[in-house]
């Protein structure tokens, strides 16, 4: 397989991991939101309590996907297996290259 095979590989594989992690993290608060009791009048914390637990799920899943592939980069020396996906156009190999 080619470099830039590699790379499209690894960037699929990151990205499923990385909703994977969005998943449960929000499946994973919303479970915690639901066991405080909310009272009828506080409908609107119950609500702000749902849009931190969204927000928070992003900001651990992207920390984590980050710290995941940087640890994979170094541990597997993914520097010479793959190809950067977007390069400028000033640093582009030409095509007989």
């Amino acid at each position: 397989m080619s470099k830039k095979t590699n790379s499209i590989i690894f960037m699929a594989v990151a990205t499923l991991i990385n909703i994977a992690l969005l998943f449960v993290f929000i499946v994973g608060g919303i479970i915690l939101v639901s066991f405080i009791p909310f009272s009828e009048e506080n409908q609107g914390i119950f609500s702000l309590a749902i849009f931190a637990v969204f927000l928070l799920a992003i900001v651990l899943s992207f920390t984590i996907y980050n710290r995941i592939v940087k640890w994979a980069t170094v541990k597997f020396d993914l520097e010479n297996k793959l190809d950067p996906l977007f390069t400028p156009k000033k640093n582009r190999r030409k095509i007989g290259d």
